[in-house]
């Protein structure tokens, strides 16, 4: 599996995601956001402020009760989710 090296998040709530062996994807999570685990990103500005690692996206819990966060999606769950 390839590492993510780079998370840019539009205000679009899609996720620009680049991995290390130079390809990259478009996630959209303008239905995700919808869903009772993520509604906390449909403010834009909770939604920016994606960070990643190796192997995942995630939002921190800033202010927020920490039961709810952090919020990860996993590099596999990802593509799992985009595959035709």
């Amino acid at each position: 599996m390839s590492k993510i090296v780079n998370v840019q998040a539009g205000h679009d709530y899609k996720l620009l995601i680049d991995f290390e062996d130079g390809s990259s994807i478009t996630y959209n999570m303008q239905e995700v956001v919808k869903t009772i685990p993520y509604l906390r990103l449909k403010d834009s500005s909770s939604f920016q402020a994606v960070k990643f690692d190796k192997e995942y996206v995630y939002w921190d819990a800033g202010g927020e009760k920490p039961e709810y966060f952090p919020l990860r999606l996993s590099v596999d769950a990802i593509l799992f989710s985009i595959r035709d």
